[in-house]
C-alpha cells in the first residue's frame, strides 16, 4: 500500500488548494494606467504627448512607413561579406570557419545565409537583397 501514497497525495493536495482559493477574498480589479507620453517611433525623433480624452494619436505617416528601396539597397551595400578563414570539405560533409565560426550549408550570419561551400570559396546569399557573392578562402 506504501507505494500508492504519493499518488493519493497528489489529488488529495489538489483538492486542499482548490478549497482555500474558494475561501480566499477575491483580489481588487486590475486598473489600467494612464498613458502619460507614447514613445514613437525614431523617425519622429519625439516623445508625443497624450491626446486629450480617448481621441487618436497624429502620427506622421512618414514615420510608419517602409524605407525606400534607395535606403535599404544603399544600408545592404555597406555590410562587408563575412570573412572565410577556413574550410573543410570531406565527401558530402563541408564545413566553413567564418568571422572565427564553424558553419556549415544553410546556416545565417547576419544579413548573409550561406548556400554553398567548395573546396576554396564560399557562396553567401544576401537575404534581405536576394544577392549571391562568392567569397574566396582567405590565404594567410
Amino acid at each position: 500500500m506504501k507505494p500508492f501514497l504519493p499518488f493519493l497525495l497528489v489529488p488529495v493536495l489538489g483538492l486542499g488548494g482548490w478549497g482555500l482559493s474558494a475561501l480566499a477574498p477575491s483580489p481588487d480589479p486590475l486598473v489600467m494606467p494612464s498613458v502619460l507620453s507614447l514613445d514613437a517611433p525614431p523617425a519622429l525623433g519625439v516623445a508625443l504627448p497624450p491626446p486629450p480624452g480617448d481621441g487618436p494619436v497624429p502620427v506622421s505617416l512618414e514615420a510608419l512607413l517602409p524605407m525606400a528601396e534607395s535606403e535599404v539597397v544603399q544600408l545592404a551595400a555597406e555590410q562587408p561579406p563575412p570573412e572565410v578563414s577556413a574550410i573543410l570539405v570531406i565527401g558530402r560533409q563541408r564545413l566553413a570557419q567564418i568571422n572565427g565560426t564553424p558553419m556549415v550549408i544553410g546556416e545565417s550570419l547576419g544579413d548573409f545565409r550561406i548556400a554553398d561551400i567548395e573546396a576554396d570559396r564560399v557562396l553567401f546569399v544576401q537575404t534581405s537583397m536576394g544577392h549571391q557573392r562568392w567569397v574566396p578562402l582567405n590565404d594567410r
